[in-house]
């Protein structure tokens, strides 16, 4: 989600997406009209959904020059939070300050599916400075640094040490959002916000819906990760079929952690100057990096003091979210970055992740490389079964080691040695399955070619009762191991991103994969808009809506405002 990651810059990298088959003229307005993906018939038609009318994509919402669109979140009222991440710093006071907010007036799930699109805004223009959403209005209920009358000491985004009383930095990147609710018509709540920076944080916001259909926020609070030594770059998440926010740890160093007490080491995502803030963090200790780049679960989320659990069990990587299915033991996990891997968890027992087997995705490709075409059968391959507390006892094997023990060259951590004699020959424990997730799973021949894998999500209740039997995916860009001529994906190159589907099995395995929005055109010459205006770019965050329309979010420098859609593969 980052636009700082190393591995791509937000001027350059941004992907747009228009429909897989142009049915259609794309009406300037923002609704692409009678158009979409799979059309009357296709790949993604054949999991059952009734797909007779084209599918359909409208512009709902976008958000000021140089900002993403984060944490998008559904209450099961039709409530939509959002957050304006890092938006540009000289757009005036105080839209120059990230938000995080929620739209009024407005029942999400109960959106006209003819509603009137949105225009995007033109090039320096009033709206083009602002967030405008098609029905309703945005709410801001608090801005970075905002100290929310004295609730929040540091204010909203401030980076504060294990001790809670120095404040290390102050972060523009509110990313997930969870809504708790705390009364049966779920009108008052907690909203847990995840700060996604080096270290990471989050807070809970108090709120209270008020007559108007407004929101009053009553208290804030940091919530305090000292008890896990801390968070590092908590990106997307979701929510528990129990009850509990999972905020994701999106270390992109996570197969690199070889340089982790490199202090030459600039480049990363987090870099040598992050791991040293992290040491600031922890009181002067150099951190573990084994204890960075999991699933964490926000457990008592409703008192005084909620109570954080790192999750080793499903592996340490660049985890942008993780999705529990209804069966509540099955879970899927995305990776964000460059050739990297998709994760699926089967825990032990319901409603405890402590404890399970973790999978990786082989994928065959049908026999074409046409973007809007191909799909893939899925395999799983099983990496290893642990406990968060026998990982605890791998992970404590490398405390102790700090700068002075860099050596250019080699690594004072897990040896790709180890990891390939551990693969081949079935030696040493299953350490690396949790604790070099993506080495290991390239060692027992999964697929690891993914490119920028995003935000991955379901509607619970339509999953449950099969009248939404699917899975979404954001694949915010189809390159590099994604489109090159090996492996197990070849496809073509599309700068503009796809929007994958994955039909639910009645055990909740999927083993098929297909595209269901795909971007593109895109014109490298283009001064702004390298992507169309006419559909979406770079694809981030998903919801899925109780009907099945899909919420689409952007991360994107291919649009000169990002935006917000509605994809509703049914076609109205």
């Amino acid at each position: 989600m980052k636009s700082t990651k190393p591995s791509f810059a937000r001027a350059t990298l941004s992907v747009a997406i228009v429909s897989a088959l142009m049915l259609g003229g794309c009406a300037d307005d923002g609704d692409l009209g009678p158009q979409g993906p799979q059309g009357e018939q296709g790949p993604a038609g054949q999991d059952g959904q009734d797909l007779t009318k084209p599918a359909r994509l409208s512009r709902f919402a976008t958000v000021p020059v140089g900002a993403e669109v984060t944490g998008l979140f559904k209450t099961d009222n039709g409530e939509l939070f959002f957050n304006v991440q890092h938006p540009a710093d000289d757009l005036p006071a105080p839209e120059n300050d990230a938000a995080v907010g929620v739209v009024t007036g407005l029942d999400i799930d109960a959106l006209d599916e003819r509603f009137e699109a949105i225009a995007a805004p033109a090039s320096q223009s009033a709206e083009s400075q602002t967030t405008q959403a098609a029905v309703g209005s945005y709410q801001v209920l608090g801005r970075a640094d905002d100290t929310l009358a004295g609730a929040v000491p540091f204010g909203l985004g401030g980076i504060i040490n294990a001790a809670n009383d120095t404040e290390l930095k102050q972060s523009q990147d509110p990313d997930f959002n969870a809504f708790i609710p705390s009364s049966a018509d779920g009108s008052t709540g907690y909203l847990f916000t995840a700060w996604e920076d080096r270290p990471g944080s989050m807070t809970r916001l108090s709120l209270a819906k008020a007559a108007d259909g407004t929101w009053d926020v009553l208290d804030g609070i940091n919530v305090n990760f000292a008890a896990v030594l801390g968070t590092m770059i908590n990106c997307f998440g979701s929510v528990s079929p129990w009850g509990t926010p999972l905020t994701s740890e999106e270390n992109y160093e996570a197969e690199n952690t070889a340089q982790w007490n490199n202090p030459a080491y600039t480049s990363g995502y987090p870099n040598y100057a992050d791991v040293s803030l992290l040491k600031d963090y922890l009181g002067g200790t150099f951190p573990n990096p084994y204890n960075y780049g999991y699933i964490v679960e926000i457990t008592q989320p409703e008192a005084a003091a909620p109570v954080p659990v790192k999750h080793f069990t499903l592996g340490r990587s660049a985890h942008e979210n993780a999705v529990v299915m209804p069966d509540r033991k099955t879970v899927y996990l995305t990776d964000d970055g460059t050739d990297k891997g998709f994760y699926k968890f089967v825990a032990d027992n319901a409603n405890d992740l402590s404890s399970g087997t973790l999978y990786a995705a082989k994928l065959m490709q049908d026999a074409t490389n046409d973007v809007s075409k191909a799909g893939f059968d899925i395999e799983w391959i099983e990496l290893g079964s642990a406990s968060n507390a026998e990982i605890a006892t791998w992970i404590a094997d490398y405390d102790g080691i700090d700068e002075t023990d860099y050596v250019e060259g080699a690594t004072s951590y897990i040896a790709d040695a180890e990891i390939t004699d551990w693969a081949t020959n079935g030696t040493g424990d299953d350490r690396y399955a949790f604790l070099e997730t993506l080495k290991a799973a390239q060692a027992k021949g999964a697929t690891t070619e993914f490119r920028k894998m995003e935000g991955i999500i379901i509607n619970y209740k339509g999953a449950a009762n099969k009248t939404v039997p699917f899975m979404y995916v954001a694949m915010s860009e189809v390159a590099r191991g994604m489109s090159d001529d090996s492996g197990d994906i070849q496809l073509e190159e599309n700068r503009c991103g796809v929007v994958y589907r994955f039909g639910l099995e009645a055990d909740y395995n999927v083993v098929r994969m297909d595209p269901a929005v795909v971007g593109g055109p895109y014109d490298s010459t283009a001064a702004s808009n390298r992507c169309s205006l006419d559909s979406i770019s770079n694809p981030d965050n998903l919801l899925v809506l109780d009907d099945g329309r899909v919420v689409i979010g952007e991360d994107t420098g291919n649009h000169e405002n990002n935006m917000i859609w509605i994809y509703n593969p049914s076609g109205e």
